[in-house]
């Protein structure tokens, strides 16, 4: 067992970010503004937005076999961690349709069954947990956006939004990752950026620094800014 001083602890060193947005708002872009050698799992097949960009070795998942790639994947990301400084799965809505769909495959009606949603967050939770524990290394995990309806003690309902994770088990997820954005598009000026923190309309947290907002390409320059 391991200890730390707090006094000794760095938030701007080795980061766990989710960072989620409708599809083809960005989120795969974002990865351009990272520093250092990148290492990404594409699970989607948009890794071709990041062609030219220098420092990014991409690896794509392959579809019919999700569950063991994810297993060579993490493998060789260990191995080879020293190479790297960031590692990026993209994304986890994606690979969760892929990892159900696989299983699902093993049933005579060839759908996933419901003990396999229930094998499916466990599998997540242990996922992500083992990457996050691999030593001096910055971890992106993205997914698309989803909504669901919170309803206040005085009755009022409103609409959420947050990663398209299953609801079972994507407050466990975002409470494990210490920032969570939503990238949203202004109308107006057509920049990006994230939303880094909660409100009624939208899951975000941010325990890296104290933003609450940043433009897409400043995202990963951690620290806390002035009123």
């Amino acid at each position: 067992m391991k200890f730390i001083k707090s006094e000794e602890m760095k938030r701007s060193e080795n980061w766990k970010m989710l960072l989620y947005a409708k599809p083809g708002a960005g989120k795969t872009s974002t990865v351009q503004y990272l520093e250092g050698k990148t290492l990404i799992l594409d699970c989607d097949g948009t890794s071709t937005v990041l062609s030219g960009f220098p420092n990014i070795t991409i690896t794509v998942l392959d579809p019919k076999n999700p569950v063991q790639n994810m297993v060579d994947f993490y493998g060789y990301a260990k191995t080879h961690s020293e190479e790297y400084q960031n590692i990026v799965i993209d994304n986890l809505s994606h690979y969760q349709k892929l990892w159900l769909m696989f299983h699902g495959r093993e049933t005579k009606s060839g759908q996933p069954e419901l003990q396999h949603y229930g094998k499916f967050d466990t599998h997540l939770i242990d996922m992500i947990s083992i990457f996050n524990n691999i030593p001096n290394i910055n971890m992106i995990y993205t997914a698309w956006e989803n909504t669901r309806q919170i309803t206040l003690e005085n009755g009022q309902i409103y609409n959420q939004f947050l990663p398209d994770i299953r609801d079972k088990v994507v407050n466990h997820i975002m409470g494990i990752i210490p920032l969570v954005g939503r990238l949203v598009r202004n109308a107006e000026s057509g920049a990006r950026g994230y939303l880094l923190a909660e409100s009624n309309g939208t899951f975000a947290k941010n325990q890296l620094d104290n933003r609450e907002s940043c433009l897409q390409e400043e995202l990963f320059k951690i620290g806390d800014v002035d009123g």
